[in-house]
């Protein structure tokens, strides 16, 4: 699956992809509106491209709805940068306007939102290099819960994520 880029005049930009086939049903399944879960990036299959997607540890899913009926899903992947001994996050949008994705979904590449990347303690590089996954290792930037209510969720970095993707997207919802 090709994406195409629209660059900004600072580094952020975002790549859009295709995502008509997608459905509300499966998305919901995997977090309901007004929560998020980690899951594994696996979960983005077929969605965004695998080369991406082998690069996330994990994958933060936050889904929020509005009074309209239409439903934002961001998912949020850590991915390690072994370049800058650092963990970036690279959200991915969507939408549903009712039970119908909008045509093209977002990824934002180097965000500039604060902590959108964070540099782990030396434990966490030693853990790596014993292990070669460091997808059970806790990052601050993620809750310390699997699961939860949007609510409840005190992260700054994952709600300014957030508001970035709903941005990005709300032209296509109409909203």
């Amino acid at each position: 699956m090709k994406g195409f880029r629209n660059k900004s005049k600072n580094r952020q930009h975002y790549d859009w992809f295709n995502v008509r086939n997608e459905d509300r049903p499966k998305w919901e399944s995997l977090c309901p509106p007004g929560e998020y879960r980690i899951l594994s990036g696996e979960v983005l299959s077929g969605v965004l491209p695998e080369p991406l997607i082998n690069k996330y540890t994990n994958v933060f899913i936050m889904a929020s709805g509005t009074a309209s009926g239409n439903v934002y899903y961001m998912a949020n992947g850590n991915r390690v940068d072994f370049n800058d001994n650092a963990v970036d996050q690279m959200p991915f949008g969507l939408a549903f306007v009712g039970d119908s994705p909008i045509a093209s979904g977002c990824i934002i590449q180097h965000g500039d939102w604060e902590n959108r990347t964070t540099t782990p303690p030396n434990d966490f590089w030693l853990e790596i290099s014993a292990s070669g996954i460091p997808t059970h290792y806790p990052l601050s930037e993620l809750p310390t819960e699997s699961n939860g209510k949007i609510t409840d969720l005190r992260i700054d970095s994952q709600h300014d994520a957030f508001s970035n993707i709903v941005d990005a997207l709300k032209e296509q919802v109409g909203e």
